[in-house]
C-alpha cells in the first residue's frame, strides 16, 4: 500500500489515476468498432483530462487532509485488482472494465472528501466522485442497451 505524506501526493497519485484513464479510454475508443461505443469512451476521455486539470488547480490550495484517514482508505492497493493491461477486449468486457474504474474513483474521491474538513476541498472533492458516477451511469446505461438487451 502507498504511504501519502501530505496533500500534495494524493493530488499527484489522483492526476497520475486521471492520466492513466485517459490513455485507457482514448485506446479503448480505438478499438471499438461501434461508433456510438467510440465516441463514448473519447468522451469519458475528455472529461478525465478536464478532472485532470481541476486536480492540478488543487495543488496550489494546499489543504491540510487527515492523512491517516487517507491511508485506511487503502486507494493505491484498490486499482490493481482488475488488469487493464488486456488487449483485444470484448464490447462487453470494455464496458465492465471501464464501469470498475469509474467504481473505483468514484471511492477513491469520495473517500478523499470525508478526509477534509477544508469546505472548498471537500466540495471539489466530492464533485470529482459525482463526475465519475455520472461517467459510470453513462456506461451503464450502454451495457444496459447493447449487453443486456442483446441476450
Amino acid at each position: 500500500m502507498k504511504i501519502f505524506r501530505n496533500f500534495e501526493e494524493i493530488i499527484d497519485f489522483a492526476i497520475e489515476s486521471e492520466m492513466d484513464e485517459i490513455q485507457f479510454y482514448s485506446e479503448l475508443a480505438e478499438t471499438m468498432e461501434r461508433k456510438n461505443v467510440q465516441q463514448l469512451f473519447q468522451s469519458i476521455a475528455l472529461e478525465k483530462t478536464a478532472r485532470m486539470i481541476q486536480l492540478e488547480s488543487m495543488k496550489e490550495v494546499g489543504v491540510l487532509l487527515d492523512i491517516e484517514s487517507v491511508q485506511d482508505l487503502k486507494i493505491a492497493g484498490s486499482f490493481s485488482d482488475i488488469d487493464y493491461t488486456k488487449k483485444n477486449l470484448s464490447y462487453q468486457e470494455a464496458l465492465i472494465m471501464a464501469m470498475n474504474k469509474e467504481k473505483e474513483k468514484f471511492i477513491l474521491y469520495q473517500g478523499l472528501a470525508d478526509c477534509t474538513s477544508d469546505r472548498t476541498c471537500k466540495q471539489t472533492f466530492m464533485s470529482l466522485a459525482n463526475q465519475e458516477a455520472r461517467q459510470k451511469l453513462k456506461l451503464e446505461i450502454e451495457y444496459d442497451e447493447f449487453i443486456l438487451s442483446d441476450n
